[in-house]
């Protein structure tokens, strides 16, 4: 199943896993959850910290209902303070599952505290921090799936299937092997294989003439110049570089997309 249909599988099939937590608390959770999976897929890992902060403020919010206490609304901040006392008291509740008051709050307030240290304001999604980004989905998973088998009240072995099928691989079109990065997909053009490739960062034109499917270089060239021309791409210091209409091309036809 390509992960960039995720959170259409969580609104339909899957919805209710936590039986003991509130359906919009539920929603929330794996809609942010989803969406954090979604853009690890697709290689824009930019707001990566961001994503996780929204996140670990649903899973807040299922606190603030384990504690007895007013859920505070979607849409409404919660403040600082507010969350520091609400990661306490949950770590302090023994009537609260040992699991999630030793480590699913300490892993939440990682999140938390990821997006405020971390510098999230820079631009250039397409060119995005792969281990923050890597970070946050494994925190995610372990999450997720720490919470299914509490409140879920499964049977272990239905409960480890359904958290197998959550946390299933994320491959990205651009797969890296070793510290050397190849194109995955199959079905792209000559073109839209350059166009992926500098969508992680500047490239040589021998390095991108490598990972072709075609060895013609006379082919190969004439691309070139033609999506220079096209002004997709820019040639500075002998490397190639992205321009807005090329970035503008990988979001259009979705070549980031698994579909």
């Amino acid at each position: 199943m390509c992960l960039a249909n995720i959170g259409k599988t969580y609104s339909k099939s899957m919805t209710r896993i936590l039986k003991t937590i509130p359906e919009d608390l539920e929603n929330k959770l794996f809609e942010e959850y989803a969406e954090i999976k979604r853009r690890y897929q697709l290689n824009d890992c930019g707001p990566s910290q961001l994503n996780g902060g929204r996140f670990a403020e649903a899973v807040l919010r299922i606190f603030q209902h384990l504690l007895g206490t007013a859920v505070t609304p979607f849409g409404e901040d919660i403040t600082a303070i507010e969350k520091t006392k609400i990661i306490n008291k949950v770590t302090s509740d023994s009537h609260i599952d040992e699991h999630i008051r030793q480590k699913v709050t300490a892993l939440a307030k990682l999140l938390l505290d990821f997006r405020n240290n971390r510098d999230v304001a820079h631009l250039g999604g397409l060119s995005a921090n792969k281990i923050d980004a890597s970070f946050v989905l494994s925190c995610a998973n372990w999450i997720v799936a720490e919470l299914i088998r509490v409140y879920g009240n499964y049977l272990m072995d239905e409960a480890q299937k359904i958290i197998d099928k959550i946390a299933i691989p994320s491959y990205p079109v651009i797969f890296d092997i070793e510290g050397e990065d190849f194109v995955a997909k199959d079905d792209l053009s000559e073109r839209q294989e350059i166009l992926v490739l500098l969508s992680r960062q500047k490239r040589s034109s021998e390095f991108l003439f490598s990972k072709m499917k075609s060895n013609n270089r006379g082919n190969f060239n004439k691309t070139i110049i033609s999506m220079k021309v096209k002004k997709l791409i820019a040639l500075k210091d002998e490397f190639y570089h992205l321009l807005p209409n090329g970035i503008k091309e990988i979001q259009v036809k979705n070549l980031l997309n698994c579909a």
